[in-house]
């Protein structure tokens, strides 16, 4: 067993759980290395079990510190097997990512053995949270690659492209950089398009809409990058400057505000509130940012609720905005790692 199944084991432990089931494949390819389309780990301080189909089983085997089980019918008989096996009494589940018709069906049959089916969400993504070196060097490639992929669009817009065509485009430079799958599909918004929190792009021309915001995320080796900056065709409009001023400069406060030990809503405070003194508090109806690994959105999440603190090697994203509706939007948003005495800006220029 890795390093990282044998922490998760004493997280399981200290839950008062004899084993864990998990179902969201990021975990499981976070603790074991392997990428499943489709299956469930059960972990165990005596084994790992993976559950899995005939379709994934040739690769699933090429892994030894586990074992595989192939269902070819009811794949929760074999897991209820498995545990009745190892003699577990506490099983955890990841109740963010199983079905109901999962959890009835698999509830009932550990009922009828005696065995409780517990929810225990947040295990794992606690663990995952806290980036060691290799995966924040991982992290910093990613962003890079976005961070080429922004200027990438800024080289070849023109007034006669569509936000359609330099999504396609972007998507494509991106995928050639980094993985085949991005964190997430390429946002490019024109003109009043851009107070659309995630405007899904369409066959709308840049012409003279003079405003395009552009969000990304790349993906290396599964780990995933996010960044959106606000640019221009020409220059920027006054009637667009003092509110760009705003959002850069609340992103510059909450910046300043990160280091090990704040508490998460400090942060995301320090941005709200000097949006919300410059009289665009309403216009600003998201949290300030999340944490990204591989996944795009994960723990921790910055928003006015989460009193939990930030810790070293944590990697957020700092994303204040304003959005007046059929005007335009501004989004500025950077990616950030939590040192012991201050913030790392990972994305360089915070506004290039």
């Amino acid at each position: 067993m890795n390093n990282r199944v044998l922490l998760a084991l004493k997280n399981i432990e200290k839950e008062g759980l004899d084993a864990l089931l998990l179902s969201n494949p990021v975990n499981i390819s976070y603790l074991t290395g392997f990428r499943p389309a489709e299956g469930y780990l059960l972990i165990n301080s005596k084994r790992l079990v993976y559950f899995t189909n005939f379709i994934y089983a040739q690769e699933a085997r090429k892994l030894r510190m586990w074992k595989v089980n192939i269902s070819r019918s009811n794949i929760f008989a074999n897991i209820v097997k498995e545990t009745i096996a190892l003699h577990i009494k506490n099983i955890g589940f990841e109740e963010k990512n199983i079905s109901y018709l999962e959890y009835k069906k698999i509830k009932e049959m550990f009922l009828k053995e005696h065995i409780k089916f517990l929810p225990s969400y947040g295990i794992i993504e606690k663990m995952r949270s806290v980036k060691k070196k290799d995966e924040i060097a991982l992290i910093k490639k990613a962003v890079d690659i976005t961070s080429s992929g922004i200027e990438f669009i800024k080289e070849i817009m023109n007034p006669n492209m569509t936000e359609k065509y330099l999504q396609t485009e972007t998507e494509r430079f991106l995928k050639l950089k980094g993985d085949d799958t991005l964190a997430f599909p390429p946002v490019v918004a024109f003109g009043k398009n851009t107070s659309i929190v995630h405007h899904i792009p369409s066959q709308k021309k840049l012409s003279n809409n003079k405003i395009i915001l552009i969000d990304l995320g790349a993906r290396y080796y599964g780990y995933c990058a996010d960044l959106t900056r606000t640019v221009f065709l020409d220059k920027m409009p006054l009637s667009i400057k003092r509110i760009y001023g705003i959002v850069q400069r609340s992103a510059e406060l909450a910046i300043k505000k990160i280091r090990e030990g704040v508490k998460i809503n400090e942060v995301d405070k320090a941005a709200r509130d000097f949006i919300d003194k410059k009289g665009f508090g309403k216009y600003f109806g998201h949290g300030l940012g999340h944490g990204v690994g591989m996944s795009v959105h994960e723990e921790p999440y910055l928003n006015p609720f989460n009193s939990n603190i930030l810790k070293k090697g944590m990697v957020v994203t700092i994303e204040p905005a304003i959005y007046l509706p059929s005007k335009f939007g501004i989004r500025i948003e950077n990616m950030i790692l939590v040192k012991t005495n201050r913030a790392e800006v990972l994305s360089g220029d915070i506004y290039r």
